[in-house]
């Protein structure tokens, strides 16, 4: 039996496996990209952050930490080389404390987190010192939420319970993407403050269209390992095409020739310590 999927022009594919017989702790973790059960590896750290109390290991879908290999403790290797990342200027230092400090959207050290983050893969292989001005450009690039953006920096939101527990269905790396992107259509559109489920079907509209046209695109997809298949099939329909665009984009920029689960890793990773959900890195809009 094959353990390569076969890729199709609507994304990575592979027949269908009944799952009315699962054990019910595989049927919880479904909507989880991470792997989970006895042979699965460590969730990236940051993955859950809401549950930090049962560890890096725990998924909010299952309820409950997975169980983890002992070689699974270590932590993943860093999203830079230690050799390849830039120092940084007094200047960019201070700024990144100040973005951290009146970033609205979470507490500063999540801030600072996803400022130094996305500063450094950006700026990684580029040059040798991050500054002010660097990532005062950056923050031009990057969309209304990310800590170094001044997009809409005064706005504010209400969400609905209603709206929360939808969002709450969101896979927890792509969240936070999800809760900006779907606050800053409201605006542009001028659907008033307030999130309920209304608005944030509209921006699921809107995504869906993209991801439609993606995967319908003609293109030459990477070979896709069954596991790393399992994982993209978790990812709501509505963005599952741009996700297969990011992930096939890095893989192909890193000289990969499939699409494996230490791929998927790689970039799920980045995104979750980055926020950088464009992928400066090689060139996805």
């Amino acid at each position: 039996m094959s353990n390569h999927a076969t890729v199709s022009d609507h994304g990575p594919t592979r027949p269908a496996t009944p799952q009315l017989d699962a054990p019910p702790g595989l049927v919880e973790t479904a909507a989880c990209p991470f792997p989970h059960g006895e042979g699965a590896a460590r969730h990236p750290s940051g993955a859950h952050p809401a549950l930090t109390e049962q560890g890096a290991g725990a998924c909010p879908v299952a309820g409950f930490a997975t169980s983890l290999p002992a070689s699974a403790a270590a932590e993943p290797p860093p999203r830079v080389p230690a050799a390849t990342i830039p120092r940084w200027s007094p200047d960019a230092e201070a700024v990144v404390r100040e973005r951290a400090e009146i970033w609205s959207h979470g507490d500063p050290a999540r801030g600072e987190e996803l400022a130094r983050g996305v500063a450094e893969e950006r700026a990684a292989g580029r040059q040798a010192e991050i500054t002010a001005l660097f990532l005062r450009t950056l923050g031009k690039k990057l969309g209304y939420g990310h800590p170094l953006s001044e997009k809409g920096e005064e706005l504010r939101f209400t969400w609905t319970p209603e709206a929360e527990a939808r969002l709450a269905d969101v896979p927890e790396f792509c969240r936070e993407l999800t809760r900006w992107r779907v606050e800053w259509t409201a605006h542009k559109l001028d659907l008033g403050t307030t999130i309920t489920p209304h608005e944030m079907e509209v921006k699921y509209e809107l995504w869906g269209r993209v991801s439609h046209a993606i995967q319908e695109r003609e293109r030459e997809g990477l070979p896709w390992t069954d596991q790393a298949v399992d994982r993209f099939s978790r990812i709501p329909e509505f963005v599952r095409g741009q996700v297969l665009e990011a992930i096939e984009g890095n893989a192909r920029t890193l000289g990969a020739t499939e699409v494996d689960d230490a791929m998927v890793d790689l970039v799920i990773e980045r995104w979750i310590t980055t926020g950088d959900f464009h992928e400066g890195l090689y060139g996805f809009k």
